[in-house]
């Protein structure tokens, strides 16, 4: 959760004077390289059905490729301790979205936290005291968005998951490995056009610019990930997954070391309020499903 968290300052850091497709671009060729050797090593075969190739391009389109877009040029126009809380509403959108997709029930206490989460959007969008930056409402509905697109990824993959339609070669579902390699390359791909139309050779790319992206890259990324699939195996998805909720406290704390950005009252009253939504819509949920919090580690609060 510390990774994921500082991955906030450092993406407002680099995107405030780089392309940001870029950015996601030059992380994603060096993260994909070393997603599919650690596929290589673990499972002896980087190959998959064709039946999942399909599957697997719309999550990387959602995961990798928007999610980043959304993400980079958001710290772009908003501090970055304001857009790491509205991205915590995650979890809300995903359970509500499941409601309507999935066959699962809307509950009142649902619709409650919903709103309660949304207030907390709110309260950080017009209250917080960050007022030097470029455009505040339009870097945070950025972010905000970039919430909904992970939430539509985790209801697609949950669906592909439930449908039973992943019968692999060893008459298994996939491993999240699998399932994170694939998305990455897929996603990865889409946004390599994009970088070349945003002329990334024309900008200064110094020493700071690549430590920057390689922490994204290969801490943020790859290592925050083995982490929390390590961590998955200790404690179990459920209490796994509680601990989510720390990455906008970090992203909060590690903007105010490394940007100098203002708190105040408000970012508490923020986080509140959306963590109250989270524990709403989740309220009664007796277990988690392992595969899918093992599989998507990186994306809704992390990146």
């Amino acid at each position: 959760m510390v990774l994921w968290g500082f991955a906030w300052p450092v993406g407002r850091l680099l995107a405030e004077g780089l392309p940001p497709v870029s950015i996601a671009a030059i992380r994603y060729a060096i993260v994909v390289p070393v997603f599919f050797l650690i596929l290589q090593l673990k499972e002896h075969s980087v190959k998959i059905p064709k039946d999942w190739a399909k599957t697997f391009l719309v999550l990387g389109i959602l995961n990798t490729t928007l999610y980043q877009v959304f993400f980079l040029f958001g710290v772009r126009y908003a501090a970055a301790s304001d857009d790491s809380l509205v991205i915590g509403i995650g979890p809300v959108l995903i359970a509500v979205m499941a409601a309507f997709t999935l066959r699962e029930r809307l509950s009142g206490t649902k619709v409650l936290g919903l709103v309660t989460g949304l207030f907390g959007v709110a309260t950080i969008s017009l209250l917080s005291p960050n007022v030097n930056v470029l455009n505040r409402p339009l870097g945070i509905s950025l972010v905000f968005g970039g919430a909904i697109v992970y939430a539509v990824y985790t209801i697609l993959l949950r669906r592909f998951i439930n449908r039973g339609l992943i019968d692999g070669p060893r008459g298994r579902n996939p491993s999240s490995i699998v399932i994170i390699t694939w998305v990455s390359l897929f996603g990865w791909l889409f946004l390599i056009p994009f970088s070349i139309a945003e002329t990334p050779w024309n900008y200064a790319w110094d020493a700071s610019s690549w430590l920057g992206i390689l922490y994204l890259a290969l801490f943020s990324t790859v290592v925050g990930y083995f982490f929390y699939v390590d961590g998955v195996s200790q404690i179990g998805a459920s209490r796994a997954a509680i601990f989510s909720n720390l990455v906008p406290v970090f992203g909060v704390l590690s903007s105010y070391l490394l940007l100098g950005e203002s708190l105040s009252i408000w970012h508490a009253a923020s986080f509140f309020l959306i963590f109250m939504g989270v524990v709403l819509v989740n309220k009664k949920v007796v277990k988690a499903k392992p595969s899918l919090v093992v599989a998507v580690p990186e994306t809704s609060p992390r990146n």
